[in-house]
């Protein structure tokens, strides 16, 4: 099973470098934004699976535009991502081998390396246009922590641990698929743009005590970014 996304990604690399030959032009850049990651199950044990909610969460990518004509472009990235889910139950809760007393707010923090691999799909005019994008993701999970507090009047921290992911058998690789849409502007020194993306994998990651269905990622995210041309006849929707 995790030789899988191994291979997925190198299938996806010689893809990209095939299209990155045959580009018509080519820019790379940055991007910034939040990510509002989640979780979910795709069942449980009624009224025992825990309230999961999104908390906020950083992304930063290295971001090439592989393009083909005036439509219609490949988008890969390189991303740096925060994951996660925050958790607060009126039962106690063994999470990831740490208790959790009643009454405490847990935030699953899980530091991800993804390579998004994205169709892009223009339109607009030469000064301002828009983009809707899909495509598949692989990703690499680093590290995990769990920050824990508590609310009496004011919140509190009670305790930051780190989380050992091959102790817990925490599955690191992970297959997943984006989906979004975006604005961008063009200037005499490139392209700005700013979109909006919703995640989802399909890869179970790890089985809570309790629930039938191991987790799974999902979030929201927001971003901006800048694109440079580098070679190419550039040509705008």
């Amino acid at each position: 099973m995790k030789t899988t996304p191994k291979m997925s990604a190198l299938l996806v690399l010689l893809l990209t470098i095939s299209a990155a030959v045959s580009a018509q032009n080519i820019s790379i850049g940055l991007r910034g934004g939040l990510h509002l990651p989640n979780v979910y199950v795709t069942d449980g044990i009624e009224n025992l699976t825990p309230d999961f909610k999104s908390y906020t969460a950083a992304s930063i990518a290295a971001v090439a535009e592989i393009g083909f004509g005036q439509h219609f472009a490949i988008q890969p990235e390189f991303a740096y991502v925060g994951k996660g889910f925050k958790v607060a139950e009126d039962f106690a809760l063994d999470l990831f081998n740490i208790p959790l007393p009643v009454g405490v707010t847990a935030e699953s923090r899980f530091n991800y390396l993804e390579l998004p691999v994205l169709a892009k799909v223009k339109f607009g005019n030469e000064i301002v246009g828009g983009y809707i994008t899909a495509g598949p993701t692989l990703g690499y999970a680093l590290s995990g922590r769990l920050i824990t507090r508590a609310n009496a009047l004011v919140e509190f921290k009670v305790s930051d641990s780190d989380i050992n992911l091959d102790a817990i058998d925490y599955e690191r690789f992970e297959v997943g698929a984006v989906a979004g849409a975006g604005l961008t502007v063009n200037t005499s020194f490139g392209q700005l743009f700013a979109d909006a993306r919703y995640s989802r994998g399909f890869t179970e990651l790890y089985d809570i005590p309790i629930i039938d269905e191991k987790i799974r990622n999902q979030g929201i995210a927001f971003n901006v970014g800048f694109l440079v041309p580098i070679g190419g006849k550039q040509i705008r929707p």
